[in-house]
């Protein structure tokens, strides 16, 4: 039986320098230590995007290869804003696990969406 999308809340998390990040273009990944943002899981695997770049979504990353964010990383993302083409669009907020909030909830991630793109 194969393993099914799960849509989890929506978290950011660090992708470990040198390791695999599979898109349908081919691994993606990068070098260095990056920040992603996940927003499903199947199986051993994160699914989600970098957090910067040319906006590949739907990127599978080896949980093994990821890593949560430390205190000082978390502190400097909130006091940033997101931005699309220099624009703010919001202030980021994440809590002390890296989960994503709005209102002060976490950030749930639609399955029905995303079960589609992952039968």
């Amino acid at each position: 039986m194969t393993d099914k999308f799960k849509g989890i809340n929506q978290r950011m998390l660090v992708l470990k320098g040198g390791s695999p990040a599979i898109h349908k273009l081919g691994d993606i990944g990068r070098e260095e230590d990056d920040f992603i943002d996940i927003f499903g899981e199947i199986g051993d695997k994160y699914i989600g995007s970098f957090c910067e770049g040319y906006g590949f979504i739907g990127v599978q990353f080896n949980k093994k290869d990821c890593r949560s964010l430390t205190k000082e990383e978390i502190d400097d993302k909130n006091h940033r804003y997101f931005s699309i083409n220099g624009v703010p669009r919001y202030k980021i907020n994440i809590d002390r696990e890296g989960y994503y909030l709005l209102n002060g909830e976490k950030i749930e991630c639609d399955d029905e969406v995303w079960a589609e793109e992952f039968k």
